[in-house]
């Protein structure tokens, strides 16, 4: 990745972010595919971890324009709380 920055990102469609994360950072269509599917089954759950009663959903979000030892790099951020993601990119500008 060259540059972490990706302006109006928020504004493009979640398709066209998508596609622009696989630019960004030289991902294959398929390694973005957990993403859009929810990823896990109830079975795989069962043999992760111990008691499992069910799944949990999350969105995904990408932090931008953050450097981390001098190198650009996309921050994945799984959260509920409505401008977390927001307020991380704009502070890491």
């Amino acid at each position: 990745m060259t540059n972490s920055r990706i302006s109006g990102f928020y504004n493009l469609s979640l398709e066209e972010r998508r596609l622009r994360l696989m630019e960004a950072s030289q991902l294959a269509p398929e390694n973005l595919v957990p993403f859009t599917t929810g990823g896990l089954s109830p079975a795989a759950a069962d043999h992760m971890i111990e008691n499992v009663i069910g799944l949990y959903s999350l969105p995904l979000g990408i932090a931008l324009n953050f450097q981390v030892n001098g190198r650009d790099v996309l921050v994945p951020m799984t959260l509920e709380e409505p401008s977390v993601v927001a307020g991380a990119s704009f502070m890491a500008k």
